[in-house]
């Protein structure tokens, strides 16, 4: 039969042949099609089992399928074989909508999440959220030989770190929306709200954003959790930004902008916020919901506000070649808000910094200045902070596998009863090497580090996904003249497996090296000041942490 087929005139069979490619490249209906290939077959271009094989495709006549077996059979040549493939597999253009159609919408569901758009761009909505799990075993817990001790054993277990949803989007191609919830996140309800904000990008890359989000101070913490080395922030990170009333989700407005000059990409943000609608109280660093809360409604006087805003500058930047240098500043003022009742006693209002010792499921404070306003009004002895001014250095950088980051932080209280002598301060400093020879990106736009992407993904036994190394130094000293907060000084060694950009393993090993505190061995549980935070002092246990990262 073969060489029956190839017995015909070459010339004979280019019309048939032409006419099967247009009915490729127009996707023929499957009577033209049924039709086309009986003429095929009579004209002895394909055979009886082609023909078969080819009638059973429907509809499309199998596309490369039908070339393979032109090229095979000598319809065509190689070459023609080859560029025909190309034109085969090469992406068609998407047919204009109708007129009538132009509200209508299309569905997408990948790595993005699931994806709404209408057909004139004018609407998009995206689902997505993340699922963190958290799990810590401690060794060493020691009580320093106190007799009085509060509960100083940090708990072993295993929960939930983040269990967020949100939706985002844009409306009429001008406005963009983020609302997102955290069923993981200080005890629920209105407290788990974090981001909830309405965007104007008509002047992109300048946007103004009006709402509850990110107050954008310091590298680590406008960078999203997703893509954080450690499991947990650092000391500064903690005590200054994410945790305790100075929950960095705060309501108000701010402006941004980013570009690059000579190729070096930089960033501008900054605004006014008030304070966050899922933060505690001053002096409640479980949730918003016990006495002492900031309630508006019940005689709690003007809400604080706090002036804020951050610069970061890449001198060195090369997405291609893989290498960034980062620097960055940023600095904030707050005026704080205190209230007395008729008789001068406290009623509300402060401020506070606590954090946790780079831990998660047991997030006990071991350093906490507790409120900062404290006392009756105007009373000798004393305190009330009226303004918290910040101030926060940054410096990063990453070559082919290997980066490293590092921050200082640092608070000035000012009112009556402090001095300038009252100077809360940290730092950390960190690196990581990729050993299957990643580079961590930089995100150009926010000025702070990007989604980790493995050269393969650990999937149907394709690759090993991304493996990662770090270590981190990290402190927090809170004891100043007129505040008793407690030092900690503390290491971490961690190992990140990536098994595809959204999927990741991560083990921690953390060792605190000492706590302190300005009243060295007293511990008591007295309700006033904040004599507990002796309790932790000298205590150097060791922690093992681990977690999984899943994000959609």
């Amino acid at each position: 039969m073969k060489s029956k087929i190839l017995a015909k005139p070459r010339a004979s069979r280019r019309p048939l042949v032409a006419t099967a490619i247009a009915a490729l490249s127009v996707g023929t209906a499957a009577a033209a099609d049924t039709e086309l290939l009986d003429v095929l077959l009579k004209n002895g271009t394909i055979t009886q089992t082609q023909y078969r094989a080819l009638s059973q495709k429907g509809g499309n006549l199998g596309g490369a399928d039908l070339l393979e077996i032109l090229q095979k059979n000598g319809a065509i040549t190689k070459d023609q074989y080859s560029s025909l493939s190309k034109k085969q597999s090469a992406p068609v253009a998407a047919a204009p909508a109708k007129a009538e159609d132009k509200d209508a919408a299309h569905v997408k569901l990948g790595e993005k999440g699931l994806e709404i758009e209408s057909n004139d761009g004018n609407f998009k909505a995206k689902i997505g959220g993340r699922i963190q799990v958290d799990t810590q075993v401690n060794f060493n817990d020691n009580h320093n030989g106190q007799a009085d001790h509060a509960n100083t054993d940090l708990d072993n277990g295993v929960g939930f770190r983040r269990l967020r949803l949100y939706t985002e989007g844009i409306m009429w191609k001008d406005y963009e929306y983020r609302f997102e919830y955290d069923w993981a996140r200080n005890g629920g309800g209105v407290n788990g709200i974090t981001d909830a904000y309405l965007k104007y990008l008509h002047f992109k890359p300048f946007t103004i954003t009006i709402g509850q989000m990110n107050e954008g101070k310091s590298m680590e913490s406008v960078m999203s959790n997703n893509y954080l080395t450690f499991i947990e922030r650092s000391l500064p990170n903690n005590a200054f930004i994410e945790s305790g009333p100075n929950s960095k989700y705060q309501v108000g407005i701010m402006a941004e902008t980013f570009e690059k000059a000579f190729n070096m990409p930089w960033t501008v943000r900054g605004g006014i916020t008030t304070e966050s609608v899922g933060a505690p109280a001053p002096g409640n660093s479980s949730n918003n919901t016990s006495a002492g809360n900031t309630n508006r409604n019940g005689f709690s006087g003007n809400t604080s506000y706090q002036l804020v805003g951050r610069g970061t500058l890449a001198p060195l930047y090369s997405k291609e070649d893989g290498y960034v240098l980062h620097t960055g500043v940023w600095g904030s003022w707050r005026s704080v808000n205190n209230n007395y009742n008729a008789d001068g006693t406290y009623r509300n209002g402060g401020w506070q910094y606590l954090s946790q010792p780079d831990t998660d499921i047991d997030r006990t404070a071991w350093i906490n200045t507790g409120n900062l306003t404290k006392g009756n009004k105007d009373a000798p002895g004393s305190f009330r902070a009226d303004e918290v001014a910040m101030f926060g250095a940054e410096l990063a950088g990453s070559y082919g596998p290997v980066h490293m980051e590092a921050e200082y932080m640092q608070a000035q209280i000012a009112g009556q009863g402090y001095s300038n002598q009252d100077l809360l301060q940290g730092f950390y400093v960190q690196g990581g090497w990729f050993l299957t020879g990643e580079n961590r990106p930089y995100d150009e736009k926010k000025g702070t580090w990007n989604r980790v992407i493995p050269h393969s993904n650990f999937l149907f036994g394709d690759g090993w996904g991304a493996w990662e190394i770090a270590a981190r130094y990290d402190t927090m000293d809170m004891n100043t003249k007129h505040i008793n907060g407690g030092s900690i000084n503390a290491g971490t060694l961690g190992v990140n497996w990536y098994l595809t950009p959204k999927v990741r393993f991560m083990t921690n090993w953390v060792h605190i090296f000492g706590t302190q505190t300005g009243s060295a061995g007293k511990c008591t549980t007295s309700a006033t000041g904040n004599d507990t935070i002796g309790c932790f002092n000298g205590l150097s246990p060791d922690i093992w942490e681990t977690a999984v990262r899943l994000d959609f």
